[in-house]
């Protein structure tokens, strides 16, 4: 036996090889993170539009057995304790309570109404909703626990049609209207395009940067549109003074009756009679 044989040389990567293939792996993650990323923000944008679609046809569903009313909580829990009769109570007419008397109706569910690309802490889905807590001979008809309140505490995440004027009046049911928007992601307060408004809501990042915002945007024919713009171009217009104007969806237009659009996030009603003040929340 031959006691002088070399011995072989290890097959290891050397140092040289292994940095090469680190260089590797780290261009190739450069190259696939940026489409990975759009790839996650489009599920996000379709997830969330799908959930809005779903709230409206959730609407629509309710409005069959209603001579095509949308849902309206003052409509359900009136003035008096008779179940059905009475006056409209407008103090009811606010989200939180057209949400909770939605879920239970059982429309949809409480998660539908958050957002997948939820950017405020102060949106959270809400966890329990207590079905038990509807009592007709009590007249309650929803869990009053369920909040939209955009500054403490909110259940929602979207703007909806404020349930005031003649745009409830006219659009708060099943008009196939496919030029008014009804809900989608919430806009900048009062679609205010100035610097210290616009830069500072929270609103801009929920889909595409955080420069700008975009949105799905839901219409009474239950179609959905991504918009980029307080003013969709397709959307009926809106009179001011009794002109023709764009309708920006985030704002309540001056001189228009309550005939235009306007998607909010509304807390409480307060007022009586014929003056009612909508309490409304933005980010």
């Amino acid at each position: 036996m031959n006691q002088n044989k070399t011995p072989r040389a290890s097959k290891g990567f050397t140092l040289i090889e292994l940095l090469v293939v680190m260089a590797i792996i780290a261009l190739l993650l450069a190259i696939l993170l940026p489409a990975l990323n759009k790839a996650r923000a489009t599920t996000r944008r379709v997830k969330d539009q799908t959930q809005v679609q779903q709230i409206h046809k959730g609407l629509l569903t309710l409005a069959i057995d209603s001579n095509g009313l949308f849902p309206t909580p003052g409509m359900k829990n009136r003035f008096g304790t008779v179940p059905g009769r009475g006056a409209e109570d407008q103090t009811k007419n606010d989200h939180a309570s057209l949400y909770a008397l939605c879920i239970m109706e059982n429309a949809f569910d409480a998660q539908v109404l958050i957002s997948p690309s939820e950017t405020s802490t102060n949106v959270l889905a809400m966890a329990n909703y207590n079905f038990q807590a509807k009592n007709v001979a009590q007249d309650v008809w929803w869990d009053t626990n369920l909040k939209a309140d955009l500054t403490a505490l909110s259940n929602v995440s979207y703007g909806t049609l404020l349930l005031g004027g003649t745009r409830k009046t006219k659009e708060w049911r099943d008009t196939k209207n496919s030029r008014y928007a009804v809900l989608g992601n919430r806009g900048v307060q009062e679609g205010d395009l100035t610097d210290a408004v616009y830069n500072a809501s929270r609103t801009l990042g929920i889909h595409g940067n955080d420069k700008s915002w975009e949105g799905g945007i839901v219409y009474n024919d239950n179609h959905v549109m991504y918009e980029e713009g307080f003013t969709p171009i397709d959307h009926q217009k809106a009179r001011v003074n009794n002109l023709p104007v764009d309708d920006n969806i985030f704002k309540k237009d001056e001189g228009d009756m309550g005939a235009d659009s306007y998607l909010t996030v509304c807390k409480t009603v307060t007022g009586g009679g014929t003056s009612y003040t909508f309490n409304i929340t933005w980010d």
